[in-house]
């Protein structure tokens, strides 16, 4: 799969078939504002499609390199520990065919957080990500329903039917 997220801001993921830059780059060009300085870890396909961004650096996690100053690639590795938690406490497996739904419902939970300053024991302010009142959440998802429709199909799945554009 492929992560894209902003520090403190929202995700993207979807599932791609390998790590190779035909893959990854319209995905990458999608997602990613070319105006973007990009961190990610030493892939050879993030090396070359960097270069089409206002700045590229990355970490080599072959050489156990896991943070240099500010760069890093920990805000995906966070979406991704969240993704594996859903995986173990919620969905038990996760399908290939299915894959993109599993990653739709993480990715709302993680652009459904609210930031807060919070002051550590140091005394330093950082930001700690809160979960969004279930009510507020439930108005954001059911503002993107106008127009659609759940429905049945023959064999008992459901169907997502929207009628908007």
């Amino acid at each position: 799969m492929f992560v894209a997220v902003e520090r403190n801001g929202p995700v993207r993921a979807v599932p791609v078939k390998s790590d190779k830059l035909n893959d990854l780059l319209p995905h990458i060009i999608r997602f990613v504002d070319k105006r973007s300085h990009l961190m990610t870890d030493q892939l050879q396909s993030y090396r070359t499609a960097g270069k089409k961004f206002a700045a590229h650096e990355w970490v080599n996690h072959g050489q156990k390199e896991f943070a240099r100053g500010d760069v890093h690639n920990n805000t995906a590795e966070s979406f991704n520990a969240n993704l594996e938690r859903a995986k173990l406490g919620v969905f038990h497996f996760m399908s290939r065919k299915h894959l993109a739904r599993y990653l739709h419902e993480v990715c709302f939970r993680w652009n459904h957080r609210i930031p807060e300053l919070k002051t550590d024991k140091d005394g330093d302010l950082k930001i700690v990500m809160k979960p969004m009142p279930v009510l507020e959440k439930l108005r954001s998802l059911l503002s993107k329903a106008p127009g659609c429709q759940i429905r049945r199909t023959k064999n008992g799945g459901i169907m997502n039917l929207c009628f908007n554009t």
